[in-house]
């Protein structure tokens, strides 16, 4: 499923059959193309269509089709959904933006734990007050588990829901 999924593409079709059932290949060509250019369907050029229509009906709706995922009708040049929906969808919520559950705090986190830490040590090393009252094997330690304790809690935020979702 993840080699399936690892296509672009192929991921966005999926998500779009996953809100309407079926639609025609046309239809599915064309929000594709929106959604990779940009722009909205009624600006697509008829070449950025057929680009698209092309890879969808010549590789990915077929290795789709071969995986169970969709069915394709030539007739109605329609496609449709035939795959677990739910499974698909926790697939795809996977796949989800790297930035799900991030946000600029955890940066924020990171870069000011860093620049307390130099601080400190900086003292340290100049013998300024507070920091000659901490060895440096104790600033050190402090930093190195205070950096583990702060990786550890961003892991969990930013990949904890991916992680509980693969146990369900």
């Amino acid at each position: 499923m993840f080699d399936l999924l690892g296509n672009s593409r192929r991921r966005r079709a999926l998500r779009y059959l996953l809100d309407e059932g079926t639609m025609t290949l046309t239809k599915l060509s064309g929000r594709v193309a929106s959604w990779e250019k940009d722009t909205p369907m009624a600006d697509l050029t008829s070449r950025q269509r057929k680009q698209v229509y092309s890879s969808l009906y010549q590789t990915h709706v077929p290795r789709l089709s071969d995986h169970g995922l969709v069915d394709y009708d030539a007739d109605d040049r329609t496609v449709h959904l035939t795959g677990d929906p739910d499974r698909i969808r926790r697939f795809l919520e996977l796949d989800e933006s790297p930035d799900r559950g991030f946000s600029d705090s955890w940066s924020r986190y990171f870069f000011w734990t860093a620049v307390v830490g130099s601080a400190a040590i900086a003292g340290n090393w100049l013998g300024t007050a507070p920091a000659t009252h901490v060895g440096t094997e104790e600033l050190y330690g402090l930093l190195t588990v205070t950096f583990m304790m702060l990786s550890v809690s961003f892991a969990m935020a930013v990949e904890g829901p991916k992680l509980l979702q693969l146990l369900d």
